[in-house]
């Protein structure tokens, strides 16, 4: 597990700048019209001119360059399915649609302030809910956890009129609760990285929706049990995750194949094209020119295992 900590760290990093780059508004306006910005309510006026710079919005105009919205607590119960209606709403979004089967890209403008959600947890959720074809920027001002950006992206999505099912918004948040609660629980393991959970939930997803497709009915208990236990074995978290851990992620697991995601085309395209995404990005990384005292041929075998996986999800 030293070894993964000690690439993963470096090389995902890496390969994540170049997945999160996102166009030009020019893309997106013909499709779903101006982006959409979801400023959470609880900025005052010069975070608000913050967010802003940090989205290249300065000197725009409102309502003509961009549209935008105001998140609130209210908002977070309603959309979440849990929460304070009076909860401190910091984070912000912007998103733009773009065109069909393009797939989810997030990328958090401010990590050191976003501390509870990675990119990969927010996309990956965002697929789950039933979020299709969407560039997001996630920025905060100050230290947040992150969830007033979710809620954010599916305002947005109703504001233009894309329904969501509440079921799947409902596991989308278990999904995030779960990778974002073990991984705040293992952050200061020397052994763990969030990114290889993120992936192995990826993986599970996969698994289940696999499972579906060549069976006609959902996994069973002991079907998911193995399942767990197989994915977390891959990347090399089962000594690190505790019990409650894996029946959290056994639990979600089964809620998850209880919504029509599992049974969904669009799903199953949404998610291998962030995989594939990911795989081609980290796929480019050039071992060669990455500084690490290890023994480069275990290492190529390794990566290009996880590079494969990545682009071969679903396919």
């Amino acid at each position: 597990m030293k070894l993964g900590k000690k690439i993963i760290n470096v090389l995902l990093c890496i390969g994540l700048l170049t997945i999160n780059t996102i166009p030009a508004f020019a893309e997106v306006d013909e499709l779903w019209g101006v982006p959409f910005l979801a400023y959470g309510a609880s900025l005052n006026e010069s975070q608000r001119d913050e967010i802003l710079e940090l989205f290249g919005l300065t000197g725009l105009v409102q309502d003509e360059d961009f549209e935008a919205i105001y998140v609130t607590g209210d908002d977070l119960v309603y959309f979440l399915g849990m929460g304070n209606p009076n909860s401190n709403m910091l984070s912000s979004v912007i998103i733009r649609h773009r065109a069909p089967g393009t797939g989810v890209e997030v990328d958090i403008l401010t990590p050191d302030y976003i501390t509870r959600v990675t990119a990969t947890q927010y996309a990956t959720a965002m697929i789950t809910a039933g979020v299709t074809d969407a560039l997001v920027e996630v920025a905060a001002p100050t230290a947040v956890t992150g969830e007033a950006a979710l809620t954010g992206i599916y305002k947005a999505f109703a504001e233009r009129g894309v329904e969501l099912d509440p079921k799947r918004m409902a596991v989308a948040q278990e999904q995030l609760q779960i990778m974002a609660g073990i991984a705040n629980d293992l952050a200061y393991h020397r052994d763990f990285d969030s990114e290889l959970l993120d992936s192995a939930v990826m993986e599970l997803q996969g698994k289940l929706a696999d499972h579906y497709e060549q069976t006609g009915r959902v996994a069973t208990p002991d079907e998911i049990a193995e399942f767990v236990s197989n994915v977390l074995s891959r990347h090399n978290l089962q000594d690190l995750l505790t019990h409650e851990h894996i029946e959290r992620l056994r639990g979600f697991a089964g809620n998850f194949q209880l919504t029509d995601a599992i049974r969904s085309q669009e799903f199953r395209d949404q998610l291998s094209s962030l995989g594939n995404r990911i795989g081609n990005a980290i796929g480019n990384i050039n071992l060669d020119r990455v500084n690490l005292d290890i023994d480069r041929g275990v290492i190529a075998n390794w990566w290009h295992s996880i590079v494969e996986w990545f682009r071969g999800l679903f396919n």
